[in-house]
């Protein structure tokens, strides 16, 4: 296999240019079987993989942990683990996923390819249209930026002033993750984690979602609600107020994200530009894997700098997928 993906330079270089004057993806790269079978023989294998809480059987030639999550790389040769999740620990050890407990899982099946997913996640700018549940519990344009170094992209997301947590009516069936504080008390944390991990972070629970690309249009969505043990053994503690907020909202986003497959798989579709005020998290995503098509293998950890890109991301818009 050629190393280089099979899509056009030309499009790809477009994806590079300073925020707000690029585009999107090519074309190929959500619909051509090509372009599927080398990201997952040139990113994918090169790249940590999350195959779920440690404890899940993995075939992979190295293992490493991460927060209680299990990650396999494929090949000896591929990203350096220290480099792919570079500060994301700095983030996340308040939550202590490690002690967290899953208390609840549900399997999705998505007509789209696996970066439709993750750019769904990674933007707001849909929230207002299809999420009326996720809009009555935090302002879809709320946020501000965080550091980012590593392969991630990041975001947190504010609660309204009345409510607890992301349910249906905005309060905790839970307890407060221990030894959480002012801001993480009130906001909900987004992350992106290359290739193929969604997390996000709220005062009482953390939401993940896998995805396994199946096929080009095609992926599966493992969803786990973790929660700390001490809510677990809460007589009558039910997960539910936290699962059917988010079931919800999955299911609106992968509506969402099998229109774009079909719009993409469409004769007539071109790639547009990325909105500034709510894409962030979208464009660096984009550049990620554009310049992994063009350097033909996964893409080193990089923190924008003098490119036009924003310096870190405000993920007011991912609000979603993890939603999903």
């Amino acid at each position: 296999m050629d190393i280089h993906a099979p899509l056009d330079g030309a499009e790809l270089r477009r994806c590079l240019e300073p925020f707000g004057l690029g585009t999107g993806l090519p074309t190929r790269a959500y619909v051509s079987p090509e372009v599927f079978a080398w990201e997952r023989e040139r990113l994918f294998d090169r790249s940590w993989v999350c195959v779920g809480r440690v404890g899940a059987r993995a075939r992979g030639r190295d293992q490493r942990e991460l927060h209680g999550w299990a990650f396999v790389r494929a090949v000896a040769d591929g990203l350096g683990f220290e480099e792919q999740f570079g500060n994301l620990t700095e983030h996340l050890a308040a939550y202590e996923p490690e002690r967290l407990v899953v208390a609840a899982h549900h399997t999705y099946e998505v007509g789209a390819n696996w970066k439709l997913l993750h750019e769904n996640f990674q933007e707001c700018y849909h929230c207002s249209q299809i999420h009326p549940a996720l809009c009555r519990v935090t302002p879809p344009d709320s946020g501000y930026s965080i550091d980012i170094r590593g392969m991630y992209v990041a975001g947190p997301m504010d609660l309204r002033d009345d409510v607890e947590t992301m349910s249906l009516d905005g309060r905790s069936g839970g307890l407060a993750i221990r030894g959480l504080s002012g801001r993480r008390l009130r906001e909900v944390g987004y992350f992106g984690v290359w290739p193929n991990l969604l997390i996000s972070t709220h005062p009482d629970y953390v939401l993940t979602h896998r995805i396994q690309p199946l096929d080009v249009d095609r992926s599966l969505v493992e969803c786990e609600w973790l929660f700390p043990p001490e809510a677990l053994a809460q007589p009558g503690f039910d997960p539910s107020y936290a699962v059917e907020f988010w079931d919800i909202t999955n299911r609106e986003d992968w509506r969402a994200c099998e229109s774009l497959q079909r719009g993409v798989s469409s004769r007539g579709h071109r790639p547009g530009p990325l909105s500034v005020a709510w894409e962030a998290g979208t464009y660096m995503f984009t550049r990620m894997l554009a310049t992994a098509y063009l350097d033909g293998t996964v893409p080193r950890a990089q923190r924008p700098s003098g490119s036009g890109a924003p310096r870190s991301e405000t993920l007011a818009g991912r609000g979603s997928v993890g939603r999903g």
